[in-house]
This record gives structure tokens, sequence and C-alpha cells, in this order.
């Protein structure tokens, strides 16, 4: 059995693992069109994993399969993923992260103890979405069994969270940003809402009262604002596409087209 997670190079310096899965709309090879991003707007139009390596067809594949498990057999899935996890690579490691920084973090019980241990992250959808509540409750379960590590994943499935966070609180383990660029933007506050904004720039981001998440992708969880700023990727036709508006300009263009 191949491991479930990897860690791409971006993250691995951060200790954290991803999981992916295929992003937008796919036909798996029995013939099934699955989309994994029903809540995609102008994002699906720039997003890098509908670009470069991720369309190698080995690539293609690996997360085609990782879909294809948790549409066939979410229960099998989850006791996979459990059992992944439950390995001693995944444990603390005792040396706490962000010693000098915890000022400009949220800390809560939790956190304290999770970065004090040197605790382990998972970034759920490196491409991909919480597709299905069966779904997304099967990541709740897994991160209730799994109490030690960190399990965060930025989604444009609004709705779908905001009202399982309303039916039941989240486990302190489990982190989400919501993210603009998506179908759902107008139920995202601004104020009360963690959420992710994609900036051409950091002149941009900075001016626009938002705070990036450059130097570690754990800070878009936890840093003390509601307001995470994310440089585009270096993609020079997305980027020469984009201009100089963010994804959550891009969805309000779209928007005020179709009107």
């Amino acid at each position: 059995m191949k491991p479930l997670l990897r860690q791409n190079s971006e993250l691995r310096a951060d200790g954290i693992w991803n999981w992916t899965l295929p992003a937008w709309v796919t036909k798996l090879p029995d013939g099934r069109v699955v989309n994994v991003c029903p809540s995609a707007g102008a994002c699906k139009d720039f997003c890098y994993a509908r670009n470069g390596t991720y369309l190698f067809p080995k690539v293609k594949e690996a997360h085609q399969r990782n879909l294809a498990m948790t549409l066939d057999d979410l229960p099998g899935w989850t006791e996979l993923m459990v059992a992944e996890l439950s390995k001693p690579k995944f444990r603390p490691t005792g040396e706490p992260r962000f010693p000098g920084d915890r000022d400009r973090l949220v800390v809560d019980d939790w956190t304290q103890a999770w970065m004090d241990g040197g605790g382990m992250a998972v970034r759920i959808h490196d491409s991909g979405d919480f597709y299905s509540d069966e779904y997304l409750e099967a990541w709740v379960e897994v991160a209730k069994r799994v109490d030690d590590v960190l399990f965060y994943a930025y989604t444009k499935e609004v709705p779908r969270l905001k009202a399982r966070a309303k039916a039941e609180d989240f486990p302190p383990n489990f982190r989400i940003i919501l993210s603009l660029g998506g179908i759902h933007d107008h139920l995202i506050d601004g104020e009360e809402d963690r959420h992710a904004e994609v900036f051409p720039d950091l002149v941009s981001l900075a001016d626009a009262g938002y705070t990036d998440q450059e130097e570690n992708d754990l800070y878009a969880v936890l840093l003390d604002t509601t307001r995470v700023g994310v440089p585009a990727n270096n993609i020079a036709h997305f980027r020469k596409r984009m201009g100089n508006r963010t994804f959550g300009d891009l969805e309000r263009e779209k928007d005020r087209r179709a009107a």
C-alpha cells in the first residue's frame, strides 16, 4: 500500500504533510466524471493544480486514485488514514514550534500544547476540496481519532463548512480557512470569518490590510487575524491574466458579467 500522505518541496521544511485530490472536474479511468471543487469560481481559471507537474500522467493517476478511494470506500479510507497517521513519523518531535513568534499567533490550550511538543500537521487538499458532507465528516473523524496532529484546509465550500460548524463544533485540531475566488464569496464575512485572499504581490496584500503566510503555511490558521493574504503563484501566463486583481476581484467581475 502506497503512503496516503506526501510532502511537497514547499511544505516539507515546515513539518507539514499533504493530501491531494484532482482539481475541479476530473474523469476517472472507469468513466466517472467528478466535480471535486463544486464551489470553484474564478479560481479555477488560475489554479496551479491544473498546470505543470500536476498534469503529468503519473501525478494525475495518483490524485485520481486518492479520489476513487474516498468515493468507493470512505469508511475503509478513513481507517487507512488513521492507521497511517498512527505511525511514529507523525508523532510530536519534542522540538517547540515558533518559539520566538508566539505574540503573533492565536494560542489556545490545544495549540499551546501542540506547539510546545513540536506536533505534526496535515494540509488537507494541496488541491481539491470537501466535495461532499460525507467526505468532510470522514476528515473530522480522522482529526478526532488522531488528536495530536493539526489538520487544516483552505476551502471554497463555504455553505458546507458553515453548516457543519453551526451544527457541531469542529475538534480543536481541525482548522479551516475560507478562501475567496469561489461562487460563495458573498457568504464570507471579511471581519468575522478567517479567510484567505490571493493577491498579485506582497505590496498589494499589505496595502489591503492582510497578513501574509509566506514564511510558513501554518500561519494561515495560526496568525492572530481573520485576513490571511496569499501571493499568487509564479506562473507567468496566470499572472499576466490576473493583472493587479485579487481572486475576490476576479470573482466579482465574473458575477457582474453574468448579471
